[in-house]
């Protein structure tokens, strides 16, 4: 499920693609700091003819090619191109950042999903369960009706139990469809078969955490790709 929603989910994707632009404003940042060439060139053709210098005399004059060339650098370096390559590395770190919180973030809700929709599958089973409790307190009180040890009360009681524990069974069944169909929404794909053939089979097992709140507050200074997104563009703000 993680697999296919890496590649797959529309909001994770689209994250993903502010990669490249970062990566080539950091080149075009560099870029700017070389000289810049300009070259040019012109091309001019005058066709044959005659050249009247006054009083009558005209002389022939024959066609020629006339052409230009021009090369030039130019290198012009100011505050702003010296300090663009390290704001714009900044945002690129940002980025990054950016990417890994949406890596987080979309583990975070597949595996949240995940664990809805097995709890889900779970009630399903509980309530079929459930049902054949009812049932066979059902067949008990006919029993103890026909022996006159239980009344039709009783009976009819027994018999709203079992309709409402198949009732909850068909519910349950729907609840646990819906969970199927977000995980497969959340994923960004289509379903590979009938969304009541589909079956999840990994586990998670509780295991106890050892820790306190002050390492996790340090590990979350360190690691969260939030704050260090906001950091990065905090740089880049004082490269400004």
């Amino acid at each position: 499920a993680l697999q296919q929603a890496r590649a797959n989910s529309p909001t994770y994707r689209q994250t993903l693609n502010d990669a490249g632009p970062a990566k080539w404003a950091v080149r075009n940042a560099y870029g700017n700091l070389l000289p810049q060439l300009h070259a040019s060139s012109d091309f001019g053709y005058t066709g044959s003819g005659e050249s009247n210098f006054g009083g009558g005399f005209v002389r022939p004059t024959s066609a020629f090619v006339t052409s230009g060339y021009n090369l030039g650098v130019f290198w012009q370096l100011n505050g702003r191109a010296l300090s663009a390559p390290g704001q714009q590395k900044a945002l690129q770190r940002s980025t990054d950042e950016d990417i890994t919180g949406a890596g987080v973030a979309l583990r975070g809700e597949i595996e949240t999903q995940y664990l809805n929709t097995l709890q889900a599958t779970a009630q399903v089973e509980v309530a079929r369960q459930q049902v054949v409790r009812n049932a066979d307190f059902l067949a008990l009180a006919k029993a103890r009706h026909q022996v006159g040890q239980a009344t039709l009360l009783d009976v009819r009681q027994a018999e709203v139990d079992k309709g409402q524990s198949d009732f909850e069974v068909l519910r349950a069944l729907q609840l646990e469809n819906e969970a199927k169909l977000d995980l497969i929404r959340r994923m960004g794909v289509e379903p590979p078969v009938l969304v009541e053939q589909i079956g999840l089979s990994d586990s998670f097992p509780v295991t106890p955490l050892d820790v306190t709140l002050d390492s996790l507050m340090l590990l979350a200074d360190a690691q969260n790709p939030v704050l260090r997104s906001l950091r990065a563009r905090r740089t880049a703000a004082w490269w400004r």
